[in-house]
């Protein structure tokens, strides 16, 4: 077979290459007829590579082929078949004496399909973002909110508490209150009574 690879990596030579394709087939039941196929999906392409490497440089693309093999990069294949897309599943070597300064490998590949992700530029404005207008320099400032209540000119009428007596209802009141006393005898007034009449005999006296 002819010298193939994959990657940067080189094989000595491949003795065998199968390649698998399948579909993913949904069955769906019908009375009277029995199963019918309604949808057809095609699962990925998967191969297998057995070969040889051998040399001096052997060893280094065994470490490199289990870096290809732990690692999460896609990979093209060259052979009788050449397939992009390439990750491999499984790494098998085999070391044995009929093979000197090298070994014998299996490799199992699947080919697969990777989302590009692509950016989508949004016409129009951000509804959640507000347009703010600039400040102009000369424009006026907002009019004072005029008072919704007028001020209160009229503070009412003083009423003063203190009433005035008239002097001619206080004179006659306090001379029912003497008549009324001189009409008791001393013995029954209050200390408060007796000195109001003393009072009122004295300024009798005095005129």
């Amino acid at each position: 077979m002819n010298i193939s690879k994959i990657g940067n990596v080189e094989f000595s030579a491949t003795t065998s290459e199968e390649v698998k394709f399948e579909n993913e087939v949904t069955n769906r039941a019908v009375e009277d007829i029995g199963y019918i196929s309604d949808h057809v999906k095609p699962k990925p392409v998967v191969f297998s590579v057995s070969g040889v490497i051998v040399g001096q440089d052997a060893f280094s693309k065994l470490k490199t082929l289990r870096k290809y093999c732990q690692g999460k990069q896609v990979y093209k294949y060259i052979g009788r078949n050449i397939m992009s897309n390439v990750v491999i599943e499984s790494f098998t070597t085999t070391h044995n004496k009929e093979v000197q300064n090298g070994f014998e490998f299996t490799m199992s590949c699947k080919i697969i399909k990777q989302a590009k992700s692509k950016k989508v530029k949004l016409q129009g404005t951000d509804p959640v973002k507000k347009e703010i207008s600039p400040v102009r320099k000369n424009s006026k400032p907002p009019a004072p909110i005029k008072k919704q209540t007028s001020s209160v000119n009229n503070a009412g009428k003083y009423v003063n508490r203190t009433k005035k007596v008239d002097a001619q209802k206080a004179k006659k009141y306090d001379e029912i209150q003497i008549k009324q006393l001189s009409q008791k005898k001393i013995r029954h007034m209050k200390y408060s009574e007796a000195i109001m009449l003393s009072g009122y005999l004295a300024s009798q006296k005095k005129k």
